[in-house]
Protein backbone atom coordinates (compact mmCIF):
# COMPACT_ATOMS: atom_id res chain seq x y z
CA UNK A 1 0.00 0.00 0.00
CA UNK A 2 1.35 3.77 -1.06
CA UNK A 3 1.51 6.21 1.66
CA UNK A 4 2.29 9.94 1.97
CA UNK A 5 5.09 10.79 -0.23
CA UNK A 6 7.46 11.90 1.83
CA UNK A 7 11.05 12.34 -0.90
CA UNK A 8 11.65 12.84 -4.22
CA UNK A 9 14.85 11.43 -5.97
CA UNK A 10 15.62 11.84 -9.59
CA UNK A 11 17.28 8.86 -11.30
CA UNK A 12 20.98 11.32 -11.92
CA UNK A 13 21.07 12.00 -8.26
CA UNK A 14 20.56 8.59 -7.31
CA UNK A 15 23.01 7.34 -9.73
CA UNK A 16 25.55 10.17 -8.76
CA UNK A 17 25.24 9.57 -5.41
CA UNK A 18 25.50 5.62 -5.37
CA UNK A 19 28.94 5.77 -6.74
CA UNK A 20 27.97 3.23 -9.65
CA UNK A 21 29.06 4.09 -12.96
CA UNK A 22 26.05 5.49 -15.18
CA UNK A 23 26.02 3.04 -18.16
CA UNK A 24 23.08 4.01 -19.74
CA UNK A 25 21.13 7.11 -21.60
CA UNK A 26 17.47 7.38 -21.50
CA UNK A 27 14.71 10.17 -22.44
CA UNK A 28 12.88 9.59 -19.11
CA UNK A 29 14.95 8.53 -16.78
CA UNK A 30 12.84 7.19 -13.56
CA UNK A 31 12.21 8.60 -10.49
CA UNK A 32 12.14 7.40 -7.12
CA UNK A 33 8.90 8.31 -4.94
CA UNK A 34 9.95 7.14 -1.35
CA UNK A 35 6.72 6.42 0.72
CA UNK A 36 5.52 6.13 4.49
CA UNK A 37 3.75 3.19 3.22
CA UNK A 38 4.49 -0.68 3.92
CA UNK A 39 5.25 -1.82 0.00
CA UNK A 40 7.80 -0.92 -2.74
CA UNK A 41 5.27 -0.61 -6.39
CA UNK A 42 5.25 0.19 -9.42
CA UNK A 43 2.24 1.91 -10.90
CA UNK A 44 1.84 2.48 -14.66
CA UNK A 45 -0.43 5.85 -15.68
CA UNK A 46 -0.66 6.30 -19.53
CA UNK A 47 2.31 3.78 -20.08
CA UNK A 48 5.03 5.62 -17.74
CA UNK A 49 5.61 4.21 -14.78
CA UNK A 50 6.13 5.35 -11.45
CA UNK A 51 8.13 3.72 -8.58
CA UNK A 52 7.18 4.12 -5.39
CA UNK A 53 9.61 3.05 -2.63
CA UNK A 54 9.30 2.51 0.92
CA UNK A 55 10.96 4.08 3.88
CA UNK A 56 11.06 1.07 5.57
CA UNK A 57 14.74 -0.77 5.56
CA UNK A 58 16.19 2.29 3.92
CA UNK A 59 19.57 3.55 5.13
CA UNK A 60 19.83 7.39 6.62
CA UNK A 61 23.17 7.70 4.82
CA UNK A 62 22.99 9.21 1.49
CA UNK A 63 25.27 6.76 -0.32
CA UNK A 64 23.83 3.31 1.03
CA UNK A 65 20.41 4.90 0.53
CA UNK A 66 20.96 5.79 -3.18
CA UNK A 67 22.62 2.42 -3.71
CA UNK A 68 19.24 0.60 -2.23
CA UNK A 69 16.99 3.13 -4.29
CA UNK A 70 18.81 1.48 -7.27
CA UNK A 71 18.30 -2.24 -6.00
CA UNK A 72 14.86 -1.53 -5.43
CA UNK A 73 13.85 0.37 -8.75
CA UNK A 74 15.59 -3.00 -10.26
CA UNK A 75 13.23 -5.32 -8.38
CA UNK A 76 10.49 -3.31 -9.48
CA UNK A 77 11.97 -3.59 -13.17
CA UNK A 78 13.17 -0.55 -14.12
CA UNK A 79 16.13 -1.19 -17.09
CA UNK A 80 17.59 1.82 -16.31
CA UNK A 81 18.56 1.15 -12.41
CA UNK A 82 18.83 -3.07 -13.67
CA UNK A 83 21.74 -2.18 -16.03
CA UNK A 84 23.58 0.02 -13.87
CA UNK A 85 23.36 -2.35 -10.68
CA UNK A 86 23.95 -5.54 -12.85
CA UNK A 87 27.32 -3.68 -14.12
CA UNK A 88 28.25 -2.82 -10.79
CA UNK A 89 27.72 -6.48 -9.91
CA UNK A 90 29.92 -7.67 -12.93
CA UNK A 91 32.53 -5.10 -12.03
CA UNK A 92 32.80 -6.12 -8.30
CA UNK A 93 33.45 -10.01 -9.48
CA UNK A 94 35.39 -8.85 -11.94
CA UNK A 95 37.79 -6.92 -9.38
CA UNK A 96 37.37 -9.94 -6.66
CA UNK A 97 38.48 -12.92 -8.91
CA UNK A 98 41.67 -10.67 -10.04
CA UNK A 99 40.58 -11.00 -13.68
CA UNK A 100 41.87 -7.43 -14.46
CA UNK A 101 44.98 -9.17 -13.10
CA UNK A 102 44.63 -12.11 -15.40
CA UNK A 103 44.45 -9.94 -18.99
CA UNK A 104 46.49 -8.04 -19.90
CA UNK A 105 45.91 -4.21 -20.26
CA UNK A 106 46.88 -3.24 -23.50
CA UNK A 107 47.17 0.08 -25.36
CA UNK A 108 45.08 0.18 -28.78
CA UNK A 109 48.71 0.35 -30.83
CA UNK A 110 49.51 -2.72 -28.52
CA UNK A 111 46.34 -4.19 -29.84
CA UNK A 112 46.45 -3.49 -32.94
CA UNK A 113 50.37 -5.14 -33.15
CA UNK A 114 48.96 -8.30 -31.39
CA UNK A 115 46.02 -8.81 -33.46
CA UNK A 116 48.10 -8.49 -36.28
CA UNK A 117 50.93 -10.93 -35.25
CA UNK A 118 48.84 -13.42 -34.25
CA UNK A 119 46.47 -13.38 -37.68
CA UNK A 120 50.53 -13.15 -39.41
CA UNK A 121 52.60 -14.74 -37.37
CA UNK A 122 56.81 -14.33 -38.44
CA UNK A 123 56.12 -10.52 -39.83
CA UNK A 124 58.78 -7.91 -39.60
CA UNK A 125 58.37 -4.15 -38.33
CA UNK A 126 57.55 -3.01 -42.00
CA UNK A 127 55.05 -5.33 -42.18
CA UNK A 128 53.66 -4.53 -39.41
CA UNK A 129 54.13 -1.49 -39.95
CA UNK A 130 52.14 -1.45 -43.19
CA UNK A 131 49.04 -3.88 -41.16
CA UNK A 132 48.23 -1.73 -38.74
CA UNK A 133 48.84 1.87 -40.32
CA UNK A 134 51.04 2.43 -37.50
CA UNK A 135 55.05 4.57 -37.76
CA UNK A 136 57.48 1.82 -38.07
CA UNK A 137 58.88 3.63 -35.10
CA UNK A 138 56.02 3.55 -32.89
CA UNK A 139 55.79 -0.37 -33.82
CA UNK A 140 59.05 -0.73 -33.00
CA UNK A 141 58.31 0.85 -28.89
CA UNK A 142 55.49 -1.47 -29.37
CA UNK A 143 56.70 -4.68 -30.24
CA UNK A 144 59.58 -4.18 -27.49
CA UNK A 145 57.24 -3.61 -24.90
CA UNK A 146 55.17 -6.69 -25.87
CA UNK A 147 58.27 -8.79 -25.92
CA UNK A 148 59.51 -8.02 -22.48
CA UNK A 149 55.94 -8.20 -21.05
CA UNK A 150 56.22 -12.10 -22.86
CA UNK A 151 53.23 -11.36 -25.20
CA UNK A 152 55.26 -11.70 -28.17
CA UNK A 153 58.89 -13.30 -29.47
CA UNK A 154 61.46 -12.65 -31.72
CA UNK A 155 62.77 -14.70 -33.99
CA UNK A 156 67.07 -15.06 -34.07
CA UNK A 157 66.92 -14.83 -37.60
CA UNK A 158 69.18 -11.96 -39.39
CA UNK A 159 65.55 -10.02 -40.56
CA UNK A 160 63.95 -9.70 -37.13
CA UNK A 161 60.19 -11.10 -37.28
CA UNK A 162 57.69 -11.45 -34.61
CA UNK A 163 54.74 -14.26 -33.56
CA UNK A 164 53.11 -14.88 -30.31
CA UNK A 165 55.24 -16.16 -27.53
CA UNK A 166 53.71 -19.85 -26.60
CA UNK A 167 51.66 -18.44 -23.10
CA UNK A 168 49.91 -15.91 -25.23
CA UNK A 169 49.04 -18.43 -28.51
CA UNK A 170 47.53 -21.02 -24.99
CA UNK A 171 45.83 -18.16 -23.47
CA UNK A 172 44.08 -16.86 -27.01
CA UNK A 173 43.20 -20.81 -27.79
CA UNK A 174 41.31 -20.86 -23.70
CA UNK A 175 39.15 -17.45 -25.03
CA UNK A 176 38.19 -18.82 -28.44
CA UNK A 177 37.44 -22.39 -27.04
Amino acid sequence: MIGAVIETWNFDEIVKLSGFRNVVSTNYPPTALVHDGSADERVITNGVPAYFVTVVGLSSQAEERARQLLERLYALGDWASGEIVERHRRDQERFESGYDQLKPRLTVPQMLVRRFVRRNPGSALETISAGTAIATADVQSVVEHLCLVGILVKSDDREATYRLSPSELARHQLITE
